[in-house]
């Protein structure tokens, strides 16, 4: 089965709380086998996870992180997602409206798979939602 859904860092985060969004929670229960996320998101995961202070929290994102690394398709930022991603970022440049770097990064790889971003922050990828195919879900919503 073909991965459909990219999860954005913010997705995944509200995942890991005591009471995750209902929205989100269930439109993931329901599409857990269509989704994935981005080496980038794993990358900002892994961060976090080792900014925590020890603690019970810790533990229990620890444990989210090793069921999410064993259950979950992580996408590698790759050659055809860097040159979409470069690309982007040079064309909104040109036009006075720079790119953030990781979310440049996560929604080239959504681009460069043919997947449907799904995100919280949907102000963040709006200009290059503007200037390109890129396709975005609010689960929040």
């Amino acid at each position: 089965m073909r991965q459909t859904y990219l999860l954005d860092t913010n997705i995944i985060s509200e995942l890991t709380k005591q009471n995750p969004n209902e929205n989100v929670l269930s439109f993931y229960i329901n599409r857990k086998d269509l989704c994935a996320i981005s080496a980038i998101t794993w990358q900002e995961m892994i961060k976090g996870f080792h900014r925590m202070p020890e603690g019970k929290k810790k533990d229990s994102i620890n444990n989210f992180i090793n069921r999410l690394e064993e259950n979950t398709l992580i996408i590698p930022y790759d050659k055809f997602a860097s040159q979409i991603c470069g690309e982007l970022q040079a064309k909104m440049e040109s036009k006075g409206m720079p790119l953030p770097f990781s979310d440049s990064q996560i929604a080239a790889t959504a681009l460069s798979n043919g997947m449907i971003l799904v995100t919280h922050n949907t102000k963040d990828f709006k200009e290059i939602q503007e200037n390109s195919f890129l396709q975005m879900e609010d689960w929040f919503a």
